[in-house]
């Protein structure tokens, strides 16, 4: 019988030129340099210059990503986009992708996962391509968080974290028999399995208030008086979830597929904080030069971190054919989940 597994073809990454240090900070909040390195292992993050819109991040990394794959962006028959701060409030920055890229008439979804775009994006990229729904599809993360952090004293917690940055992937569906599927006992490429978590429990830990629904008004100058367009987050909870968390899913994912943690190749985490990715990597009991991480140069860039990862891993020689990858993220919703993949 006919069966599709989904390949990952091609993968890009683009920041902004505008590099801002933790001394930077430091000069418009009470900060410095070793308390974030300390804290977060973040030495700089990238900000993007007035007038540059979130789709506007992503277009250099799509077009990465499809120059790798060998294909244009017409040639995708479903665009999937991943991001919390899209161009507009409405509508999300799919259709305007879309239109950017020329792609006329292709179906453009707005996913919105937070941390964990990439990994809900990539499972329900495989999901259609598994049902035959689709056979090349364009993933897109793009973050441009920058304008909406509070770079004072009181918004100091968060603004200190988070930067701008996109990345996009092409997935594509090829043709195999049902016992050609990709998995952890054959060297066959592609995606092996997805898992996934919610507790909305958490959506108050971390969250932006408004423009939303539970204002009155929905936009109202009491709200913007009190931060509440600002992110807001219970930083110890969101912490010791993160870890327990991103540490089960892995778990999970990886007893259900007969893999220990020695048989991975290369794990591609969340960039939020590099103490979470340290933590979990010690539970998993998995070798330091197996965990990719570039929080050092570009902060949280929320849906664009694990993409960005991917690409540079790609770039500098530490993802090659073959291996097996084990991508993990924890986001506000609170959302989490991973990735098993044969590159």
């Amino acid at each position: 019988m006919d069966a599709f597994r989904s390949v990952i073809r091609g993968v890009g990454h683009h920041v902004p030129a505008h590099v801002v240090t933790n001394s930077d900070l430091s000069q418009w909040m009470d900060t410095s340099d070793e308390w974030i390195v300390e804290r977060t292992g973040i030495r700089e993050r990238r900000f993007i210059e007035p007038g540059t819109t979130t789709s506007d991040l992503a277009l250099p990394a799509i077009e990465m990503a499809c120059q790798r794959a060998g294909i244009r962006p017409q040639e995708c028959d479903l665009l999937i986009a991943a991001t919390l701060s899209p161009d507009y409030f409405f509508p999300g920055i799919g259709t305007v992708l879309q239109h950017k890229l020329v792609m006329s008439h292709v179906p453009a979804i707005d996913l919105r996962a937070q941390c964990s775009g990439l990994i809900y994006s990539l499972a329900t990229a495989d999901a259609y391509i598994r049902a035959g729904m689709a056979k090349r599809i364009l993933i897109v993360c793009s973050e441009v968080q920058s304008p909406i952090l509070d770079k004072t004293n009181r918004g100091r917690d968060m603004a200190v974290l988070f930067g701008d940055g996109a990345g996009a992937l092409v997935v594509e569906a090829q043709s195999c028999n049902t016992h050609e599927r990709p998995s952890a006992k054959n060297m066959i490429s592609g995606v092996i399995d997805s898992a996934m978590g919610g507790d909305g429990a958490g959506a108050h830990l971390l969250f932006l208030k408004a423009p939303g629904s539970v204002v009155k008004g929905f936009m109202t100058q009491e709200a913007m008086d009190a931060g509440d367009i600002h992110p807001k987050m219970d930083g110890r909870v969101v912490f010791k979830n993160a870890v327990t968390r991103m540490t089960e899913v892995a778990t999970t994912i990886l007893e259900r597929n007969g893999v220990s943690p020695s048989d991975v190749d290369l794990v591609l985490p969340h960039q939020a904080n590099l103490r979470i990715n340290e933590a979990v990597r010690e539970k998993l009991g998995i070798a330091e030069d197996r965990v990719f991480n570039n929080i050092q140069k570009y902060g949280n860039t929320t849906a664009a971190t694990i993409p960005i990862c991917m690409s540079e891993a790609f770039e500098q020689g530490k993802l090659r054919q073959g291996q097996m990858v084990l991508t993990l993220a924890f986001g506000a919703g609170f959302t989490w989940g991973s990735n098993l993949i044969r590159w």
